[in-house]
């Protein structure tokens, strides 16, 4: 036995010990926010949770119980957006509890995320832990918060198909065909972007391995190797390839919602130099994310002075999402140029992690990272409480008024910046929320309603569809519209929610016949909670 032996042992497992401390670490500071309130305050999250708590009740395809059954159908297709519907109905089954299902989706997203993070940075490098580091904050960065659950979810799974397809190391025999054709079909049930990316991710790999054949063999031996690469990349995702064809054909008639303005060239390149899609709630994200950002910076120069000691994967990668994003392709109202920006952020980074700077430097990053990802944990629990009054007040409203139909009008300016994405709106559903707590049913959100999206597993009965009944609910809402509706519905929605900052809730429900109101100040923010009169209600019954 070597004399070293009695010493290497405690070494070994002092690594596995600061391994477990930073893991937990790591998870405290993903997920430890998410505790501290109710409900998390995201912009679409409520839509998803509603629908997920109705699938949960009644099983996906089951026959709905009112006042659900009044308003919603089933979707008969099976649509990309589809897994986050699963996951949560699974929970919700599993605790009893929407909320807390939803809080345990979301811890399970970041510990997802901490491993994905891992995984891919360790199948470029022996040292993963700066370029998971650098990572981490697109986790809980403004896409979450939109509260984009598919998609989101779908950006660690594509780090893990990296790590996946970089463990291949070139085979191309069947397994790995029939694997990467199955990792693609997950890709698709979480959002068609995280394919989009995939699909780029095989064509710059293709590129990359011909490139290097170039260089030893020659230009026939490169046009070879990329032609018999991109026969079979193509033939692995053909599958997954014409689902997306087929629910792009279903849904090109839906415009959307009002189109963004920020796709033109200028705001392209800011969103992936910028990084913008970090940012949800306040400047104090950009102080706190500071030194993340500088660490990329100053790890890039690095990576490009020691450009070639790494492949050309992900710079690569790089040019073909920077190529992509700039023919400002969308569809209805979505940018893909947006949603394509964390990946640009996941390419440098990746192609930093073969070309990392010397170990003390590297070490010095890596305290900046964490600190940044502390700061941006930081600012997340601040937000989360500051919202935390007005969206309990939105769950009273349900408690209050249990089985009724519910419709809202967010009326809080919204804060908009051409620099950064403050465009995250948690009242903008305060219907589903209510409605969640209720049991009843929300009627204002555009998502299930077809004139909009409606590629969801429910949508709105088209005949009942209150977003079809009036010109435009949120930016023109109409009283003689919603009067009819009402009048044609039994008097739903019963329950008028009203968000405002600077405006009249209360003469706002007045003025489409729900004087009945009960106001909750939470902060810089109203809340008001309106019915019709009661002799009214009698009537409409």
């Amino acid at each position: 036995m070597s004399i070293a032996t009695p010493f290497e042992t405690p070494k070994a497992d002092l690594g596995v010990v600061a391994a477990a401390l930073l893991f937990a670490g790591l998870l405290v500071l993903l997920d430890g926010p998410i505790w501290l309130v109710k409900l998390v305050p995201t912009q679409d999250g409520p839509v998803h949770l509603a629908q997920a708590d109705l699938i949960a009740r009644f099983g996906w395809g089951g026959a709905l119980q009112e006042p659900a059954a009044s308003f919603y159908q089933w979707n008969p297709r099976i649509e990309p957006n589809s897994a986050i519907y699963l996951l949560l109905a699974g929970l919700i089954r599993l605790t009893g509890d929407a909320l807390v299902a939803n809080s345990l989706f979301l811890s399970l997203y970041g510990l997802v995320w901490i491993v994905a993070a891992f995984a891919a940075s360790r199948a470029e490098t022996e040292r993963p832990l700066l370029p998971a580091l650098l990572l981490l904050p697109v986790a809980f960065g403004v896409f979450i918060h939109w509260g984009f659950y598919n998609f989101a979810l779908g950006i660690p799974l594509f780090l893990l198909f990296a790590s996946f397809w970089r463990g291949l190391g070139g085979r191309r025999d069947a397994l790995a065909f029939v694997a990467t054709a199955l990792l693609l079909a997950a890709l698709y049930l979480t959002h068609i972007t995280s394919v989009v990316a995939a699909c780029l991710l095989l064509a710059a790999d293709g590129i990359a391995r011909a490139v290097a054949t170039f260089e030893r063999q020659g230009a026939r031996a490169a046009a070879q190797r990329l032609l018999r690469d991109g026969v079979w990349a193509a033939a692995a995702a053909l599958p997954v390839l014409l689902l997306i064809a087929s629910f792009l054909f279903t849904y090109q008639n839906i415009a959307g919602e009002t189109a963004s303005a920020a796709g033109g060239v200028a705001q392209i390149i800011r969103r992936i130099v910028a990084a913008t899609y970090l940012f949800t709630f306040t400047w104090w994200e950009v102080i706190a994310l500071a030194p993340v950002l500088g660490a990329i910076v100053l790890a890039s120069f690095v990576a490009l002075r020691r450009f070639g000691s790494g492949d050309l994967l992900w710079p690569v990668f790089f040019v073909l999402v920077l190529a992509l994003s700039l023919l400002n392709l969308k569809t209805g109202s979505a940018l893909l140029s947006e949603r394509l920006a964390p990946f640009s952020g996941i390419a440098i980074v990746l192609a930093i992690a073969s070309r990392q700077p010397a170990p003390a430097l590297s070490r010095a990053l890596c305290l900046a990272a964490l600190s940044g990802l502390i700061g941006q944990t930081a600012v997340r629990a601040v937000a989360y409480q500051s919202w935390a009054p007005t969206l309990e007040s939105e769950l009273a409203a349900g408690h209050d008024n249990p089985g009724q139909s519910f419709a809202n009008a967010d009326l809080i300016t919204e804060r908009d910046s051409h620099l950064f994405a403050w465009r995250i709106r948690p009242t903008l559903h305060a219907a589903q929320t209510a409605a969640l707590a209720s049991r009843g049913v929300g009627l204002s959100s555009p998502l299930p309603s077809t004139r909009y999206f409606g590629y969801f597993p429910l949508q709105y009965v088209e005949a009942r569809d209150f977003m079809r009944a009036t010109p435009d609910w949120q930016d023109a809402p109409d009283v003689a519209s919603v009067a009819r509706f009402r009048a044609a519905n039994h008097g739903a929605p019963q329950v008028l929610i009203v968000s405002s900052s600077d405006r009249d809730g209360v003469a706002f429900a007045d003025k489409f016949g729900y004087p009945d109101c009960k106001t909750t100040e939470t902060g810089a923010r109203e809340i008001d909670v309106c019915k019709v009169a009661t002799r009214l209600s009698a009537a409409n019954d």
